[in-house]
């Protein structure tokens, strides 16, 4: 039989990640699927130290260059990777330090690096050893948030800027908690009880959705897609945050609705259960694939009235003019909310994006409040935690538009953590306060 290394697979991650640019859950699935032979504990484990190792990755670089004559930008990068992975088991998990050290160890020589083990070695032992005499900056500083929490600095300090210093060092923190699997119950096709009774019986933690109620958070789960409840179409994979914005836009049987930016499709598939799959559902997007997404799961979730087209949302079509009742611009963004699922976003950004993306999604706003009936909806969303993708961009069109006006969003929160801003029509939910991703949602309605 052949043996795999879950620590072998998990570094060879680590370095495609960081060294090639491969995104973070593309190179796992690649890597897992390749070596589908092994056994699930062993697949959590390379799963558990990737995420890991990039949710801390700053702080274990830290802690390396503590430790190291030779730096961690001056390694080569299969050293770098065995090293930053055994440093991540020996303070992160339950790991011996002695045997993840040896691992490490066996990994560089089996590369054929022989002449760097006892490198490795010694760094690493010395990191055990040193567990707890680790120099960090003076805390109260965005310097020390970036280490402790392996956040960029320029983040930190934006976030301090609009959050105050608690409030970020709660939000980096929620951020390196493993988030769990939230899923949206197909109205269609079953009742929220009956799912929950059969994910539990396959041994299946199932709690409720604070926000929302055909929401479901599970844990312990396998590899959700080889569910028969998930090929048979009855939920979705879908954060409370996205299914708060659709609560909010408050889609009703029988109206004709856009989603300017739909993929991969889990907001327009919760539009089409809330419509009890009664009325016109547009759902754009500009790449041709991610149109077969939408399809595919419109398919298997049996949401028959999906009209889904390739359409730059850029791109004003004469042809939606006035024509829907509410609009949902999803819009495109730096991902900054999404930081828990997809810790891999911190190591990729430097902010430069965010003045790139600004005219964008102004230019997709505009677009949408041109598909939008007099008395019709707007909705307004992302994923990111920015003002100035967020407030300042529905500031700036209200002012440029003042036929529309924002609602008050308050009816539809079951708890009060927003109740300021939500009266002016928009929240922002921080992953430690709302247990979601970062998020941002407007809701702004068309003078009749």
């Amino acid at each position: 039989m052949i043996q795999i290394n879950p620590r072998e697979i998990a570094a060879q991650a680590i370095m495609e990640i960081m060294e090639e640019g491969a995104y973070n859950n593309m190179a796992l699935r690649r890597l897992l699927r390749q070596n589908g032979a092994m056994p699930p504990k062993d697949r959590a484990m390379v799963t558990e130290i990737v995420n890991g190792t990039l949710r801390n990755l700053y702080y274990i670089d830290h802690v390396i260059n503590q430790f190291s004559k030779t730096k961690t930008e001056k390694m080569k990068p299969w050293i770098l990777a065995v090293m930053r992975t055994a440093v991540y088991q020996m303070y992160f998990m339950k790991v011996p330090d002695s045997a993840a050290c040896n691992e490490g160890v066996k990994l560089v020589e089996e590369r054929g690096l022989e002449a760097l083990k006892g490198f490795v070695n010694g760094v690493l032992r010395t990191v055990g050893r040193e567990k707890e005499n680790i120099a960090l900056p003076q805390k109260g500083t965005p310097e020390f948030l970036h280490i402790q929490y392996s956040h960029p600095l320029w983040l930190i300090k934006m976030w301090t800027a609009y959050f105050g210093y608690e409030e970020t060092e709660n939000l980096c923190s929620a951020n390196n908690c493993p988030p769990d699997v939230t899923i949206r119950v197909n109205t269609l096709k079953t009742k929220k009880e009956s799912l929950r009774k059969e994910l539990e019986k396959l041994g299946t933690t199932v709690t409720d959705g604070r926000l929302v109620s055909s929401a479901l958070h599970l844990k312990k789960t396998a590899d959700i897609g080889r569910l028969k409840s998930f090929s048979e179409g009855l939920f979705h994979v879908q954060d409370e945050s996205s299914q708060l914005a659709i609560e909010i836009m408050a889609p009703k049987k029988g109206e004709k609705i856009l989603d300017l930016c739909a993929a991969p499709g889990g907001k327009s598939f919760t539009i089409g259960e809330k419509m009890e799959n009664e009325g016109r559902l547009v759902c754009g997007d500009i790449y041709e694939h991610k149109i077969e997404l939408i399809t595919q799961g419109a398919q298997r979730l049996g949401i028959t009235m999906i009209e889904p087209i390739q359409q730059d949302a850029t791109e004003f079509n004469e042809n939606y003019a006035d024509a829907f009742d509410r609009v949902l611009v999803d819009a495109p963004c730096s991902g900054l909310g999404l930081m828990g699922k997809k810790p891999d976003i911190r190591l990729k950004k430097n902010g430069d994006e965010i003045d790139q993306l600004v005219p964008i999604q102004r230019q997709i706003l505009e677009n949408g409040a041109r598909y939008v009936k007099q008395g019709g909806t707007l909705i307004y969303s992302t994923c990111t935690l920015c003002k100035k993708e967020n407030e300042k961009n529905v500031e700036w069109f209200l002012s440029s538009h003042p036929e529309f006006i924002t609602e008050d969003i308050t009816e539809f929160l079951s708890k009060t953590l927003w109740q300021e801003t939500a009266e002016k029509g928009y929240i922002t939910l921080l992953p430690h306060k709302s247990n979601t991703d970062g998020f941002f949602i407007a809701k702004m309605k068309r003078k009749g």
